[in-house]
């Protein structure tokens, strides 16, 4: 399993292999903050102990609290046109805000890849599945078909039954090979279709007739998606409106009246600093917004 760095992450895992005792006993604590990192590291095919993925995680995390300080004092110049105490203060938030809210990211970006990892199986599980009944109603035996799904252009899922055939090739039994697999993907799905497939060969059932309703299933789940999204673009559209047009305006007319009965001006960098967050804060959401898309297809 090819070892590779999490997104967002500044300090390298590679960095990571000869930590001393003291150090990883430091990563060891850590990672105690999510109980599941471990399963979370695997299923996400990060190839890195939990002590050393955590290290790794504090070490980032502290490199981007160092960067924000900076980025505080930066804001505080600007928003208080001057080096005082209210500076250090921002200062002080920005840093330990950062620091806290990226350790955080870290340690539960494992479980945010596997989820990523589980949506792509799904968005090509339908397809592999419907090749697996065709082929499976013509005669052709499990592990055949799993090899030719395997070499298939059917992305994730392609590659998952990959590890299956490998493991299987090295002496693995079809159903510990399937098993694990299993127990590894996050995919709800593709676990479902993997137990169908191996009760039905303990059992010694039809796995074809197993895996159509698991076919049937599938397609509605997705339809059903689909007009779920549909149905939750009008609210999206109306939550982007008001923070794409009314809270900026708003926020700004608010300034200036505040500003008038302190008898103090507004000035243009408070305006600039409402516009590029209103902008930050519009981006955000669009990816929120796409990342909901259902992804029943490419």
């Amino acid at each position: 399993m090819k070892e590779k760095n999490p997104v967002m992450m500044l300090f390298p895992l590679a960095k990571t292999k000869n930590l001393n005792e003291n150090l990883l006993v430091i990563g060891r604590t850590v990672s105690k903050i999510v109980y599941s990192l471990e399963y979370d590291l695997k299923k996400a095919e990060i190839n890195a102990s939990p002590e050393r993925y955590s290290f790794a995680a504090l070490v980032s995390a502290i490199i981007y609290g160092i960067l924000f300080v900076f980025i505080g004092l930066a804001f505080g110049v600007i928003i208080t046109r001057g080096f005082n105490n209210e500076t250090i203060l921002l200062m002080i938030i920005f840093g330990i805000l950062s620091f806290f809210s990226t350790l955080i990211f870290h340690l539960l970006y494992p479980k945010i890849a596997a989820n990523q990892i589980a949506k792509q199986v799904d968005q090509q599980l339908l397809f592999a599945l419907r090749t697996l009944l065709i082929q499976l109603s013509s005669g052709i035996s499990l592990f055949d078909v799993m090899k030719t799904i395997s070499k298939g252009n059917y992305g994730q899922v392609s590659k998952e039954f990959s590890d299956v055939i490998r493991d299987v090739n090295t002496g693995m039994s079809e159903t510990k090979a399937l098993e694990k697999l299993a127990f590894k993907t996050n995919s709800t799905m593709l676990k479902k279709t993997i137990w169908q497939i191996i009760t039905t060969m303990k059992s010694g059932g039809s796995i074809v007739t197993s895996i159509n309703a698991v076919v049937e299933e599938l397609t509605n789940n997705q339809i059903d998606s689909i007009k779920k999204y549909s149905a939750s673009l009008n609210l999206w559209t109306l939550i982007y409106l008001i923070i794409a047009a009314a809270m900026p305006s708003l926020g700004v007319t608010f300034l200036v009246i505040a500003s008038s009965i302190g008898s103090s001006g507004i000035g243009s960098e408070a305006v600039v600093l409402i516009a590029l967050l209103a902008f930050c804060v519009q981006g955000a959401l669009i990816f929120l917004i796409k990342s909901q898309v259902p992804r029943v297809i490419k």
